[in-house]
């Protein structure tokens, strides 16, 4: 089964998928929808889950620095409670610590236009998230 990763933002949603053999991660989309439309953005990740055969799904978990909530938290615990309603796949919470700084640095190596980066750097951040995952998984089977 593959694995999702989800790094969510207030109008979009970035997407990565694993391959099946849950080695390589793959770019998808960085999903637009209207602000806080996550009936929307939850539909979609349904969608994805069918398509790609998805048994995990990491949904990008935000906390201040100094480990405090913010109000990207509570969006993330908001819309993770919507994904339980409506998949019967794994959700995980995923410190998502720095990783749309990384992804970012990522993207600049990419593209020159600011406008580009701006663009895909939720997904950017997801493939972040599923890359520290899969390392941190791998580490912990050896």
């Amino acid at each position: 089964m593959r694995i999702l990763s989800l790094d969510l933002g207030i109008k979009s949603l970035g997407v990565c998928v694993t391959d099946p053999s849950n080695t390589i991660v793959i770019p998808i989309e960085n999903f637009m929808f209207e602000r806080n439309d996550f009936k929307t953005a939850s539909n979609h990740v349904l969608e994805l889950v069918n398509k790609y055969k998805v048994g995990i799904v990491l949904l990008g978990y935000p906390l201040r620095t100094d480990g405090q909530k913010s109000d990207a938290t509570y969006m993330s615990e908001l819309f993770f409670e919507i994904l339980q309603k409506k998949l019967n796949v794994t959700i995980k919470l995923f410190d998502e610590s720095f990783s749309t700084k990384r992804g970012m640095e990522l993207l600049k190596n990419k593209y020159k236009d600011p406008k580009k980066i701006k663009e895909n750097k939720d997904m950017a951040a997801a493939y972040i998230m599923l890359n520290d995952y899969l390392t941190y998984y791998k580490s912990r089977k050896e």
